[in-house]
């Protein structure tokens, strides 16, 4: 599909949600839609489902998984840890929750936001979350960084949870977590060039 066309299919198949494309992120059109979808499979669950993402930015992620509990019916909830700080990321250090508050304002009441470093607020999102069914992991893409965050976050998973994970196309780190630590416990994997998803096997 050319790029010229993008928006305005996304914007027509996802008619009720268009407004979210409009968010800055650097996911593509499809893994944004992806997102949406898994996130409205958790109704599936029969019980209040919990999303987790790491890595948040300006809230795109955050308000595509929100919007997909939302249709679905289910009073859900889209846990988003994150500093806030720009770290890392390719436009340079800022404070961005403001903007990631504006971005996810009409969600508020199906996102909580959690700042700090992943692997320091485990216990926070423990008291908060009960089993996570969802896991999206798009935070530090070093193979330790990632390793860190499956290690402190699998845990928490429910038995048949879906693991998201992004930048898999060039990140090598995120495919070696991936290829040795997620994949062997996952059935009904799928991906995009850039995204990869698995439901746990139970």
């Amino acid at each position: 599909m050319s790029s010229l066309l993008e928006p305005a299919y996304y914007a027509f198949r996802y008619w009720s949600i268009r407004q979210l494309f409009g968010i800055p992120t650097h996911l593509t059109y499809e893994e944004r839609a992806t997102l949406y979808r898994l996130g409205r499979r958790l109704e599936r669950i029969g019980r209040r489902p919990i999303a987790l993402e790491i890595g948040s930015y300006l809230g795109a992620s955050s308000a595509f998984l929100a919007s997909g509990l939302k249709q679905s019916g289910q009073d859900g909830k889209v846990i988003c840890i994150d500093t806030w700080e720009n770290n890392a990321m390719s436009e340079g250090g800022r404070d961005t929750m403001a903007e990631f508050l504006a971005n996810t304002r009409e969600l508020a009441g199906w996102i909580q936001p959690i700042r700090g470093w992943s692997t320091a607020v485990v216990n926070t999102v423990r008291e908060h979350a009960g089993e996570i069914d969802l896991l999206f992991i798009d935070g530090d893409h070093s193979y330790e960084g990632c390793l860190a965050d499956w290690q402190a976050y699998n845990p928490l998973l429910a038995s048949n949870a879906i693991v998201v994970m992004h930048d898999v196309g060039w990140a090598d780190g995120v495919a070696r977590v991936i290829n040795e630590e997620i994949r062997p416990a996952t059935i009904n994997e799928q991906r995009l060039p850039n995204m990869w998803w698995g439901e746990l096997g139970g």
